[in-house]
């Protein structure tokens, strides 16, 4: 993608952001983020929201990973973002605390029909992953479009730093809901750079696989 002209647009804990040359798309790339997937798959498959990116494909790589190709957004005025989450109302689980609302979003369908969506999806979370985390809104994860649309780009969210633990202190029983190869994808994000550390961490989860249960 870089030879084609793709420039690194950002680098979260979980995943890499490219643009394209004529800044009219982006793709995340991410080794493995199965509460994002969620998110972008209904994103993909619901109905059109104002309030919500607009993913044109979801592409599979190796293993557990996967592309998301969506619409270019730019960082948002975060005073706005923070209102605009506030309006929202559905709370944060990652420490976000909301501010008074200064000027309210104008209370059309599209904002309930979000409210809905958020909260099914954090039900869907809470019934598949152990290690759920749950409501990731905050001012950092809404964007804007040139025009200056706000939009929700991830917000739910895995407990990252407790699968690490349970790794750590060999708890496989509480990883059930990963197999092996998710596990191994997940310690390749971009959270954990090359190092003793992580290959501590990729020692350690090979020796509890090979464990007896």
């Amino acid at each position: 993608m870089r030879d084609a002209g793709w420039t690194e647009l950002g680098t979260g804990d979980w995943s890499w952001v490219l643009g394209d040359p004529a800044a009219s798309w982006a793709v995340r790339i991410t080794p493995f983020d199965p509460a994002y997937l969620l998110h972008a798959q209904a994103c993909l498959e619901g109905p059109p929201n104002r309030w919500l990116p607009k993913v044109i494909a979801i592409q599979p790589l190796r293993r557990s990973g996967y592309a998301t190709i969506m619409e270019r957004l730019w960082p948002a005025n975060e005073a706005d973002a923070g209102n605009f989450c506030a309006v929202l109302g559905l709370g944060s689980d990652s420490g976000w605390e909301a501010p008074a609302i200064s000027s309210p979003v104008v209370q059309d369908p599209d904002l309930t029909a979000l409210r809905d969506r958020i909260s099914r999806l954090l039900t869907e979370g809470a019934e598949r992953f152990g290690f759920w985390g749950g409501s990731d809104i905050r001012p950092g994860n809404v964007m804007q479009t040139a025009d200056g649309q706000l939009k929700l780009i991830d917000p739910i969210f895995i407990q990252g730093k407790s699968i690490v633990e349970a790794i750590v202190t060999g708890r496989r029983r509480e990883l059930a809901d990963f197999t092996r190869r998710d596990l191994e994808d997940f310690l390749t994000i971009p959270v954990f750079s090359q190092g003793d550390e992580t290959d501590k961490l990729k020692s350690r989860l090979a020796a509890l696989f090979k464990a007896k249960r």
